[in-house]
């Protein structure tokens, strides 16, 4: 069996650890042989990984594209494709779901619910099951560190009942104490392997090591990039595309 870490965040968006930093723990400290980033509206750590494959030829460490798409209002889509080509550029922020869930499966991608009851951000275990079959839904986060109880686990299952959606997990590390806390095994152990099990509802979430916590420091740090500073470099990008969409319309 082979093992994912999936769900996880990097300095790219609100992680902090890099991904080289990330990479060198699942090499020499691990046996994981997929890890899938998914930073917020950012992509660009699969193609940080797959330059670092390059001048490690022989780690057995093999990268799925992911991204943590906010969709509208300001929830969260996770997407993840597995044969190229390979977006190089995030989806659009905020589109409705069955704008966003399109526009991944137009990738070639599955769109998986995170972390499904969180507040504020989760999409929620009843909105999901009345729309999963109308928006084309792929799967949910069964196992996720953000609602750990058994209560909500079972509630998202029940839900998910006649096991129409598969049923994954994802540690959403944002440090690396974080990446071990909820492992996918699948039979087989490439990103091609992982797609088949994906299909065939074969890739099993479990708990995996917790890890010996994060800091209350590092957490704030955290949590003031995740929502202050990001926020600001997001809206400072918008103002920009905004200014020279404007100037090229007066300019012409």
């Amino acid at each position: 069996m082979g093992k994912a870490v999936l769900h996880v965040h990097s300095t790219y968006s609100d992680g902090l650890a890099t991904v080289d930093e990330i990479l060198a723990e699942l090499e020499h400290n691990s046996d994981v042989d997929v890890v899938g980033f998914t930073d917020h509206d950012d992509v660009r750590a699969f193609f940080h990984v797959l330059e670092w494959k390059k001048r490690h030829p022989n780690t057995r460490i093999q990268p799925l594209w992911g991204i943590e798409l906010t969709i509208a209002p300001v929830k969260h889509l996770l997407a993840y494709i597995f044969r190229p080509p390979f977006p190089i550029a995030p989806f659009r922020r905020f589109q409705p779901l069955p704008e966003a869930v399109q526009a991944i499966k137009a990738a070639g991608g599955f769109a998986i619910v995170p972390h499904v009851d969180a507040f504020w951000i989760g999409l929620g275990s009843h909105r999901v099951a009345r729309l999963a079959r109308q928006v084309g839904l792929d799967g949910v986060e069964l196992l996720t560190p953000v609602l750990k109880a058994e209560r909500s686990i079972r509630r998202v299952a029940a839900l998910n009942g006649d096991g129409r959606l598969l049923e994954i997990g994802g540690s959403d590390a944002h440090h690396l104490p974080d990446l071990y806390k909820v492992i996918v095994d699948f039979p087989g152990h490439s990103v091609a392997d992982l797609e088949q099990a994906f299909l065939n509802r074969t890739a099993v979430p479990r708990w995996g090591d917790p890890g010996p916590g994060v800091p209350l420091t590092r957490q704030v740090r955290q949590h003031t990039r995740a929502l202050v500073v990001l926020p600001c470099l997001h809206l400072g990008r918008w103002a920009r595309t905004r200014l020279s969409s404007q100037w090229s319309v007066a300019s012409g």
